[in-house]
């Protein structure tokens, strides 16, 4: 039998259990936003008061379908409480923050030509600036699209500013260049620094320095002026004052634009992160008076002073816009290319952002789902290790662990998304032979242990029953239903396979 044919009998639209990624799951973006493991309500916290919440679990136990959730929980509580909503980053993408940090190093050291000395070179500050980076953009992007546009018009004129510095320092984005971002900042939000005024007072200065060199030729015109001897006798003082003061505000901005220019070279290179663009950096630089360049932190190395001031900054603008808190959501460590291939290397990276510095910063919610290799980074810790991480305090789930229970009642939801509205069944029992009880299936499910070999073993069990049945196969027939013999064909061959893919990914 063709399998559509018997996903159609019982009125499911689709395989319920196909999919094994969690970023690329549509029925994982339909189920109740309850069916969630025990352990969910510890992570998440409460977005009126973010905190920390860090979770390590084997390959296929659901992390990235935990944080997809969390996305979703996030996205109806801003719904649901509008004066109370929270801004959303995700870390999840790391190869390209890796590889512009590995092309930094390579060119300073010759230990960066090795992935170990990239790795081992890595700082908090690198974490810091590819979260902001992330950040930066989507909130840039979010009010050139039109949004929000009403709390922007109610910035300050520091918190505009801080949105076209950030934007000069973090903004990445394919559909606009950095330079395209800060000018439509400039002109879209209300008290943004611009040109026009340091322009203004060049001209009227340089007007003035005019007027003054006019003078020795206006005196022989005007009686008032024909008085002044000084003005004939001394015209070559006064053209030297006159020239000096038309031409002293443009030397003047020259010699800041140098500065301004090599002020945003430092910072460009110190965020080894992102490709260097300093071009929109410098000009905005240029704009602002020696005051606000001297209140406005620009990073010129790897500081982590410099990001938290950053942070700090990024987070006020939230404030501005509404926003009571940031959360950020770190996922999928383990695929990045070069760290894929030692444990070591990757307990080294995430270990960088393990300090209670960030981890208890007000305001800022860091969720961190990790692999389970990543583990011993707290349970082999030393005591000083350990005061400088305090995982105690960040709501820390050792090993995410799933009940066959718990399981099934997530597979219940997956199929009850499927489900077509005449459906014959109802729930996933419904599709089991008399001679295959519930508990059995749980039983199976508990000794597979996580969702992708649970629903990998579901999707495959079914699939390997209704090949072999009749195309025409009456309606009547009990043989629509999985008896417990062919479950138990399948059965055997997933509990060894799942044993072994732990063995070798784990």
């Amino acid at each position: 039998m063709f399998a559509q044919k018997w996903r159609e009998y019982w009125g499911l639209s689709s395989d319920p259990f196909a999919c094994e990624d969690a970023d690329k799951d549509i029925i994982l973006s339909e189920i109740d936003l309850g069916a969630v493991h025990s352990g969910f309500d510890r992570i998440f916290g409460d977005p009126r008061a973010p905190s920390p919440g860090i979770v390590f679990g084997e390959k296929g136990s659901g992390k990235s379908g935990l944080r997809r959730m969390m996305m979703r929980r996030l996205e109806t509580h801003n719904t649901d409480h509008p004066a109370e909503r929270v801004f959303v980053v995700e870390y999840i993408d790391f190869n390209g923050y890796i590889d512009e940090v590995s092309k930094s190093v390579k060119s300073s050291n010759a230990e960066g030509t090795t992935a170990a000395g990239v790795i081992g070179q890595w700082e908090i500050a690198d974490h810091l600036d590819g979260i902001l980076s992330i950040g930066v953009t989507q909130l840039v992007n979010e009010l050139l699209d039109g949004g929000n546009m009403e709390a922007a018009a109610k910035l300050s004129r520091k918190q505009a500013l801080d949105a076209q510095l950030l934007a000069g320092l973090y903004y990445r984005s394919p559909t606009r260049t950095v330079g395209e971002a800060v000018h439509l900042l400039r002109s879209r939000i209300r008290n943004a620094p611009t040109t026009f005024v340091a322009t203004f007072k060049k001209v009227l200065v340089t007007l003035v320095g005019a007027a003054i060199v006019a003078l020795p030729f206006l005196a022989p015109q005007y009686d008032t002026l024909a008085e002044y001897d000084f003005l004939r006798d001394e015209q070559s003082v006064i053209f030297g004052i006159g020239f000096t003061i038309a031409f002293l505000p443009w030397t003047l901005g020259w010699v800041s634009g140098l500065f301004a220019k090599s002020r945003a070279k430092k910072a460009a290179r110190s965020v080894r992160v992102l490709p260097d663009d300093a071009a929109p950096l410098a000009e905005l630089l240029a704009t602002l008076s020696s005051k606000e360049r001297a209140e406005h932190v620009v990073p010129t190395d790897t500081s982590e002073t410099s990001r938290y001031e950053l942070l700090q900054r990024f987070l006020g603008l939230l404030d501005g816009l509404g926003y009571k808190g940031l959360y950020v959501l770190m996922d999928r460590v383990d695929e990045p290319t070069l760290l894929s291939d030692n444990d070591q290397w990757m307990r080294e990276f995430v270990a960088r952002i393990l300090d209670i510095k960030l981890l208890q910063h007000p305001n800022l919610a860091l969720k961190m789902f990790l692999p389970i290799e990543m583990e011993p980074l707290w349970r082999n810790a030393s005591p000083e290790q350990l005061k400088r991480m305090r995982l105690d305090k960040s709501n820390l789930i050792a090993e995410l662990k799933w009940t066959g229970r718990e399981l099934y009642e997530i597979a219940n939801q997956r199929f009850g998304a499927c489900l077509q509205d005449t459906a014959k069944a109802q729930t996933l029992s419904d599709l089991l032979a008399d001679d295959l009880p519930v508990d059995y299936v749980l039983d199976t499910l508990n000794s597979l242990g996580t969702p992708r070999y649970a629903f990998g073993f579901l999707s495959e069990v079914f699939l390997q029953y209704v090949k072999d049945l009749p195309n025409d196969l009456d309606d009547s027939s009990n043989a629509w239903a999985l008896p417990r013999g062919a479950f138990d064909v399948v059965r055997a061959g997933w509990i060894d396979k799942a044993g072994l893919l732990r063995r070798t990914l784990n």
